[in-house]
């Protein structure tokens, strides 16, 4: 796959980020404010300014179309471990269909249902499910088209970012203007995934970083306190992503300020870490800024 020429576009507050892998290698890359009556918290309000800006932005990079992969936002979608009696394969849809309407708080019949089996013994089948609005997807598509596109693969912004992590269990943070995530990876499935807009108003980077890290506790105790025979181990590792944790900013602010790192230790016992995709990385392209289009990038488009 990473002999292919890859374009990904990835919607995040009011950015679009694009990113154009050729030969394995990170080759131009954009973002693009785009203006809050347009887009917000990565949901588009009007596709047809939204895709013109899309269509210019591709042409100003010289992007190829062929193989396109765009990211759909994690916010008001619904990730769910479900498990179901160990049933024919032809009534597989149809069960999780309807036992995602006894479980879902949202509803089922205007969502997207995708699923990943994780385990089938013992009678019972241990399935991953994700529930995606049907309006948010269908949206972006309108937009795409209006940006004369068609995507590949859409995929999802929580399952992109473990993907470029790729580690079996983990923590990831993401960090953005106006929105932060907690996402705890188990066995590569992101098990527990929380995803909260920012008002961002008045508060300062490190105020955002605060209120992360108090996220990044409560989601781990949490998670702890509902698996007690499955812990997290204690050499689990939390990877930073996210627009506010820029390489270049990040460790130009721990030469500073070290506080920033023990604002973190002081609330997880977890070593902190960076990813680090399998891709060949320009040092000037930011790897925590564009960690979903990387992860989208991985994604298998055969």
């Amino acid at each position: 796959m990473f002999k292919r020429k890859i374009t990904t576009i990835s919607f995040e507050g009011n950015e679009i980020r694009f990113l154009v892998i050729r030969g394995g290698k990170a080759h131009s890359w954009r973002a693009k404010t785009i203006p809050p009556e347009l887009m917000n918290q990565g949901l588009i309000q009007n596709p047809v300014s939204v895709g013109k800006i899309i269509q210019s932005t591709l042409k100003e990079i010289k992007a190829p179309k062929r193989v396109m992969v765009t990211s759909v936002t994690g916010q008001r979608s619904v990730h769910r471990i479900m498990r179901i009696p160990n049933i024919q394969d032809k009534l597989l849809e149809e069960t999780i269909h309807r036992k995602a309407k006894q479980e879902l708080a949202i509803p089922v019949d205007e969502a997207d249902l995708s699923w990943r089996i994780i385990t089938r013994a013992n009678n019972q089948i241990v399935l991953y499910l994700l529930a995606v609005p049907n309006a948010i997807i269908d949206t972006q598509v309108e937009t795409l088209r209006a940006a004369k596109i068609k995507p590949k693969i859409m995929d999802i912004k929580p399952l992109a970012l473990q993907r470029v992590v790729n580690k079996k269990t983990t923590i990831i943070v993401n960090l953005e203007s106006f929105s932060m995530g907690v996402i705890i990876v188990v066995n590569h499935i992101p098990i527990l995934v929380r995803t909260i807009p920012l008002e961002t108003g008045n508060l300062t980077d490190e105020a955002k970083i605060d209120l992360l890290a108090q996220e990044l506790a409560r989601t781990v105790k949490y998670y702890n306190e509902s698996n007690k025979n499955n812990r997290l181990p204690e050499e689990t590792v939390v990877y930073l992503t996210g627009e506010l944790f820029d390489y270049p900013r990040l460790e130009s602010r721990l030469d500073e300020s070290p506080n920033l790192a023990e604002r973190f230790s002081s609330r997880t016992p977890y070593k902190i870490s960076l990813p680090k995709p399998p891709l060949e990385i320009p040092p000037k392209l930011s790897v925590a800024k564009y960690a979903v289009n990387l992860g989208l990038a991985l994604k298998n488009t055969k």
